[in-house]
């Protein structure tokens, strides 16, 4: 039998950090230039190499890859990225 669906996800969006007016403030953000992706045991590391020369690095779920995976998509799709099939 399978096992029952995770629904920790719901965790995961009630802690979402809210995005400020001082964060949409032109130059407040970092812009990441290059990245490295790398399997672990139990899920992902990842990489970003900053525009600054900093690295920042993030460990991911499984879960956690493809929540981000949908919003990324969803983020691309919307700003008009990624063109809809005919």
């Amino acid at each position: 039998m399978a096992s029952p669906a995770d629904d920790r996800w719901k965790d995961m969006v009630r802690a979402q950090p809210a995005v400020t007016a001082a964060d949409r403030e032109a130059g407040s953000a970092a812009r990441a230039v290059s990245f490295a992706l790398e399997l672990t045991d139990d899920g992902l590391l990842l990489k970003i190499r900053r525009d600054d020369g900093r690295i920042a690095l993030v460990e991911l779920s499984p879960d956690m890859a493809l929540y981000l995976r949908e919003y990324l998509t969803n983020g691309l799709a919307s700003i008009g990225y990624i063109r809809p099939r005919p």
